[in-house]
């Protein structure tokens, strides 16, 4: 049996910039470059590990992971909770 967390977290008033570079770690996004010619999908670290996101910012994941999770909240600032699950 695998422990999991469960990962909440608040964006509350982070500017729109922070807002999306917080998004594109946690999701990944579609790197265009040379005006377009060339794409590349640029991994986000939930695309790496194993989740379920249960609502809008409820994430849960495996125990082992929290500290992924925790080290892009903490250098954005952002207000998080970890609740451990059995």
């Amino acid at each position: 049996m695998t422990k999991t967390t469960l990962f909440c977290y608040n964006l509350g008033k982070i500017n729109p910039s922070t807002r999306t570079s917080i998004n594109r770690e946690l999701c990944g996004y579609k790197d265009l470059s040379n005006h377009g010619k060339y794409s590349y999908k640029r991994k986000g670290i939930l695309e790496k590990i194993e989740h379920k996101k249960l609502v809008g910012s409820i994430i849960m994941i495996n125990h082992e992971d929290t500290s992924k999770l925790a080290k892009i909240f903490k250098k954005y600032a952002v207000n998080f909770h970890v609740f451990e699950v059995k």
